[in-house]
C-alpha cells in the first residue's frame, strides 16, 4: 500500500463546524476532505454559476416533473396554439396548471416566485426599487407567462400590478402583498 500524502490545513470556525457536521461515525476528517476535494474538482467549472439556480435545476429535473426543452420548440408550440380555433381550452388548462403551481409557491414571496421562474429561462428578471421587470425574447412567451403569473398571484391572493410593455412585464407588489 502506498503511503498517503499528509498535509495540514487551517480552518476558520465556520469551516471547522461544516467539517464536523459532514463527519459521521463511519468517516474520518480525512475521508470528508477527500470526498469534498473530489466533488469540488468534478464541479469546479460551476463555481461561477448561481448556486440557487443550480439547486433549482437539480430539484426540478431530478423529480421528473420538468424537462429541458429548446426555447425554439416552446416558441413554435405557442405559435401553433395561438392559431388553433379552440385555443381557449389550452389557456384554461394553463390557468389550472398555474393554480397547482400556486399551491407549491404558497410560502414564497413574490420576488422568490419570480426568481424561481427565472431559473426556468422564460425571462430575465431585473429588480429596480419596488419594480421587478421580466424581460422576454418573444411575445408568445411573454403572453404565456403573463397568463400564468396572473393566475398564480390571484390564487395566492397576492396584490400585484402587472404592466404589459413592448418586450417586458413590469410587476409591482402592492402594499398588502409585501
Amino acid at each position: 500500500m502506498k503511503i498517503p500524502i499528509r498535509t495540514t490545513i487551517a480552518l476558520d470556525d465556520k469551516t471547522a463546524e461544516i467539517l464536523e457536521n459532514l463527519r459521521s461515525p463511519e468517516s474520518s476528517q480525512s475521508d470528508v476532505i477527500r470526498k469534498a476535494l473530489k466533488f469540488y474538482y468534478a464541479f469546479k467549472d460551476l463555481k461561477e454559476k448561481d448556486v440557487e439556480n443550480l439547486k433549482a435545476y437539480v430539484e426540478m429535473l431530478s423529480s421528473g416533473e420538468h424537462v429541458i426543452l429548446d426555447i425554439d420548440h416552446l416558441i413554435s408550440f405557442l405559435a401553433v396554439i395561438d392559431e388553433m380555433p379552440n385555443n381557449e381550452k389550452f389557456w384554461e388548462t394553463h390557468k389550472t396548471i398555474a393554480k397547482n403551481h400556486a399551491e407549491q409557491f404558497r410560502n414564497m414571496e413574490i420576488e422568490q416566485i419570480l426568481k424561481r421562474l427565472e431559473a426556468c429561462n422564460f425571462f430575465r428578471l431585473v429588480k429596480s426599487g419596488n419594480d421587478m421587470t421580466l424581460i422576454f425574447g418573444n411575445e408568445d412567451i411573454k403572453k404565456f407567462e403573463k397568463v400564468f403569473l396572473e393566475e398564480v398571484f390571484r390564487s395566492l391572493n397576492k396584490d400585484v400590478e402587472i404592466k404589459d410593455e413592448l418586450s417586458k412585464l413590469r410587476i409591482r407588489a402592492l402594499a398588502r402583498s409585501r
